[in-house]
């Protein structure tokens, strides 16, 4: 089981990136990062935790071509939750198996800010090459102003091609958004997006997001959006191709016709549903409050990526413990009338915090929340029902969230 993994620029010169590795089964996994001449093998405990360190050098921060890729190749199924830590400036994303990469892509970053910070207010999207002689090509949309790569200044719906192999990367990043980037490639890449982001236009903080895009060949259409425990909460709807969207919640339902690149954004919203015409990449942006900056990034799963059980991590390694959450919880989206035999770590009954319920195709779906610990879990449906699950953790400055676990397909 193989893994490419790549990471943003995450603000300042301290700090490391960590790679949670979990699994049902014991094993090894061989970790391969060239930048460092590094090829080690090392041990994997089945239901335990297991931790890779690596430096903060291997971040992409320079516009162009490197050789920052990393590869994790594993000899039993495993899960893979990256995470970058820096101070108050820390996320991480689920990583996307090999098998389930592609080759097309739509960037999701966030900016909405009003002033400039030194070094703060960038969003970047990184690209992962996994194959010699691969040929990226960018069809960007820059929200203002330009990017400048081999002494020219693209600006947006110009078209940018970069020839890379295996392990390299290629990195640009902007004070605006870059949302709704088109990325192809002759073969399969992985991509991570994010950057500096803030809710609040006024605001003048900002957290560090990072999240591993989901290819077109995985895109869902049929989505439940969740609030994320008691957090103010926006998502956006991105297209990857000309769609026709629905959104709902239980006061409105309204259609909007997107083409490729386009995306919409939902804000002060209750628990909503999402449905489109062709596949869609749906990302939720939330922060404890409107006028903090413990904001956290994650891909919000469709209802074709539930899956019937989950091994997971809650992570909180923040470095020298400073900042670390005060709390960490779970988003559980399921169908109402299933939602009393789910079985998290061995117990069945568990009392559940139902926020809210909502329909979808004629099916009705509790959204729960629960307060975990940190460490190793699991939670599967004693009738094997699929569930939607997400982790979120937070404290007054910093906050993480990202998938447990997406149902995809192989390429």
């Amino acid at each position: 089981m193989d893994f490419y993994l790549g990471f943003l620029d995450n603000n300042g010169p301290n700090g490391y990136v960590q790679l949670n590795i979990v699994a049902n089964d014991s094993g090894s996994c061989i970790i391969n990062i060239p930048f460092f001449n590094i090829s080690e093998t090392i041990a994997i405990n089945g239901n335990g935790k297991n931790i890779y360190n690596i430096s903060k050098d291997i971040e992409m921060n320079i516009t162009g071509i490197e050789m920052k890729g990393v590869k994790v190749s594993c000899d039993i199924d495993v899960s893979i939750y990256a995470m970058n830590y820096y101070m108050a400036y820390s996320e991480g994303y689920l990583a996307i198996p090999y098998k389930s990469l592609g080759r097309r892509y739509i960037a999701a970053t966030y900016s909405n800010i009003n002033f400039t910070i030194i070094m703060l207010n960038n969003v970047s999207v990184g690209v992962v090459c996994t194959e010699n002689n691969t040929t990226v090509t960018l069809f960007l949309k820059i929200k203002n102003g330009v990017l400048y790569f081999g002494g020219h200044a693209y600006q947006s719906n110009d078209s940018l091609t970069v020839n890379l192999n295996a392990y390299e990367t290629f990195y640009f990043s902007n004070t605006h958004d870059l949302s709704g980037t088109i990325i192809t490639s002759t073969k399969p890449v992985a991509v991570v997006s994010g950057g500096d982001i803030s809710i609040n236009k006024s605001s003048q903080y900002t957290d560090y997001t990072t999240e591993m895009i989901l290819p077109s060949e995985q895109l869902g259409k049929d989505f439940v959006v969740p609030l994320l425990y008691d957090s103010f909460c926006l998502y956006r709807v991105l297209a990857d191709d000309d769609a026709t969207v629905t959104i709902q919640n239980s006061t409105s339902r309204n259609t909007k016709t997107l083409v490729k690149g386009e995306f919409l954004e939902i804000s002060n919203f209750t628990t909503s549903t999402v449905e489109s015409s062709t596949g869609v990449l749906v990302q939720l942006y939330c922060a404890k409050l409107y006028s903090t900056c413990n904001y956290a990034m994650t891909t919000v799963p469709s209802i074709q990526h539930f899956k019937t059980s989950y091994q997971f991590a809650v992570v909180s390694n923040y470095p020298l413990d400073r900042f670390p959450p005060d709390n960490f919880f779970i988003t559980i989206i399921i169908t109402a009338d299933d939602k009393h035999d789910l079985i998290l770590d061995g117990v069945k009954g568990i009392m559940f915090n139902e926020k809210s319920t909502i329909k979808l195709a004629g099916k009705k779906y509790s959204i729960l929340s629960h307060e975990l610990d940190v460490g190793i879990h699991e939670m599967h449906h004693a009738d094997s029902v699929p569930f939607g699950l997400i982790v979120y953790g937070r404290n007054p400055l910093d906050g993480y969230a990202y998938p447990a676990g997406l149902k995809l397909n192989s390429q």
